[in-house]
């Protein structure tokens, strides 16, 4: 092929690109409009595939698929989404909002703090500014909920700590998923470790023992389980379980499993599903 066929071709396919990218771009700002979270993703997806990596309109898209998933509920993907924006574009104060809303879904109370904090110090409060005003109010309970788990703690328990340990635990469950059990154990203990208040890290840890078939650890896990929370029902049936296990009797070890994600919070959802113009 000749170079000028080469470079027709190419500004052929240059231009059928830029066609189909301001055809998903005119279809998504629709489909915000009509609240169609479903068809964002997918077109957001598809735009993605046309848009430069770590490009402002990347990241721009990346934020409308994280609201999206937002609003399905669909809270991990919209973390992800938010978070490699936010890789791309730092100084955004759109993302840092929606993220640190979303962020206490996901268990992750002191990083919603954080990032709610750097959300209002990007916009500069101005009460005429709409995000600005909600960045606020969102930071204010964002605090409340991170304070009251923080005391649950300990006086002493820091924001920085609390933020170590969620990370920690979600670490942990990520481990677990994935059956590694003996190193999903050593981020439970860590978790443990920072603040003993809560009963599902024993009850995770239990579960991690009982896969290694460390029947006796698994038990003292438990059994601390449900001295911090008599109610914790899943450890008792996990205690009545492990005693049919010693005896040889078939028990699907599956159904056992209950991983603790975090302290919960009621929250009503408030994200801005579309960003501003600049």
């Amino acid at each position: 092929m000749s170079r000028k066929k080469k470079k027709s071709r190419q500004a052929i396919g240059n231009i059928a690109k830029s066609r189909h990218i301001e055809e998903y771009l005119i279809l998504i700002h629709t489909q915000i409009a009509q609240s169609d979270y479903a068809g964002v993703i997918d077109t957001g997806q598809k735009l993605l595939g046309y848009l430069p990596k770590r490009s402002e309109e990347y990241a721009e898209i990346l934020g409308y698929i994280g609201a999206a998933h937002s609003k399905q509920r669909n809270f991990p993907q919209a973390y992800d989404a938010f978070t490699e924006a936010l890789s791309i574009q730092p100084e955004d104060a759109y993302l840092w909002f929606n993220r640190g809303v979303i962020d206490e879904f996901v268990n992750r109370l002191g990083q919603s703090v954080r990032d709610l904090e750097r959300a209002v110090e990007l916009l500069a409060f101005d009460p005429s500014d709409r995000l600005a005003r909600d960045a606020e109010k969102a930071l204010k309970q964002s605090m409340k909920d991170a304070q009251r788990a923080m005391k649950k703690r300990g006086r002493n328990f820091t924001l920085d700590q609390l933020i170590e340990q969620e990370s920690l635990n979600l670490h942990g469950l990520e481990l677990a998923k994935a059956q590694k059990w003996e190193e999903a154990e050593q981020a439970f203990r860590q978790v443990i470790a920072l603040g003993d208040c809560y009963p599902q890290p024993w009850g995770n840890l239990g579960v991690c023992l009982l896969k290694q078939q460390r029947y006796d650890e698994a038990e003292a896990a438990w059994k601390r389980a449900l001295a911090i929370d008599w109610h914790y029902s899943l450890a008792r049936m996990n205690l009545k379980a492990l005693e049919r296990i010693r005896r040889g009797e078939d028990v699907p070890t599956g159904r056992l499993v209950e991983l603790y994600e975090g302290d919960k919070v009621k929250k009503k959802l408030i994200l801005d599903e579309e960003k501003p113009e600049k």
